[in-house]
């Protein structure tokens, strides 16, 4: 499969302030890919290098299998990024954005706008400083499927969204995966795009500690629920990949690596009279990815 953005090892510091530690990772064509970590964890940074806006320290950054240099002017018109903070000419009403944005694009789409502005009901004769924040980023997305980009890069793009306009924005973001358009989405959100991407990488501190196919990720880690009348063993924490246990009388979740099998058989060895195995959620197989790489849970939590 063709990739769009790879990264190869690159790392980018501030000072003494390393923010981005040798992340790898590969966006294949049409897939849609969420970044996600905590406030801090180096996504605005990472997600400009891939565009350009920054360039690594060090490793290299690649769209459509071209290396992006400074001079990459060719490559940028296929890329459309909508940052978390950007913002438009505060006097000008929402047409007039528009009407420049048509200027500015190549592959601009006027049908697709107005299909857009309809089905988001934007206030054409209103002025951007009296958009609300969710209105704004609206706004912003309308401008970037209209121009009909290869690569759709959004930073915290469902921030100000009410459950509503969230859910159709991330409807749209799907259809446009669907016509062949690649998206990477920068969030700290997970149950945002939980149900969207296809591929996922976690960041921590600007190291990448966990990236792959989502189902895949989600097969590493399972819950396992017991009834035990007479108790665990004693020695099952230390069982090979029990990660945690927790009980409320007789009834035990155990979380585990793998697929769980054969610690249920295990229990059930060892009289258990109800057995279930389930797959953990999204953010809690985070959180137990990240415990196994030795960082406090307190400090990953994600809102």
């Amino acid at each position: 499969m063709t990739s769009i953005v790879e990264t190869h090892d690159v790392t980018k510091q501030f000072g003494d302030v390393t923010v981005i530690d040798g992340v790898s990772l590969n966006v294949p064509q049409g897939a849609i890919y969420g970044l996600v970590g905590a406030n801090g964890a180096g996504k605005t940074t990472l997600m400009r290098m891939l565009i350009g806006l920054m360039w690594p320290d060090a490793g290299e950054v690649r769209l459509f299998g071209q290396v992006l240099e400074r001079d990459s002017a060719q490559i940028r018109q296929r890329v459309h990024y909508v940052a978390a903070d950007g913002s438009f000419f505060k006097q000008l009403q929402v047409k007039d954005v528009l009407t420049y944005s048509r200027l500015l694009y190549e592959r601009w789409d006027d049908t697709r706008c107005q299909m857009l502005v309809r089905a988001l009901e934007l206030p054409l004769n209103r002025r951007v400083r009296n958009l609300s924040l969710g209105m704004t980023m609206q706004l912003r997305l309308a401008i970037a499927l209209s121009a009909r980009p290869d690569l759709l890069v959004l930073d915290e793009p469902t921030n100000g969204l009410d459950p509503i306009v969230k859910r159709q924005f991330l409807q749209l973001i799907v259809q446009e995966a669907a016509q062949g358009s690649t998206v990477v989405i920068a969030t700290h959100q997970l149950a945002d795009v939980e149900r969207i991407v296809d591929g996922v990488g976690l960041l921590y501190r600007g190291r990448m500690v966990m990236d792959g196919m989502l189902d895949d990720l989600k097969g590493a880690i399972k819950h396992v629920q017991a009834v035990l009348p007479g108790g665990p063993p004693a020695d099952i924490d230390h069982w090979p990949g029990v990660l945690e246990r927790t009980s409320r009388g007789q009834f035990y979740t155990f979380v585990v690596e793998g697929t769980g099998d054969d610690l249920a058989k295990r229990l059930r060895e060892s009289g258990a009279t109800y057995l279930e195995v389930m797959d953990v959620g999204f953010e809690e197989l985070f959180r137990y990815v990240m415990q196994k790489e030795g960082y406090s849970r307190d400090g990953i939590l994600l809102s």
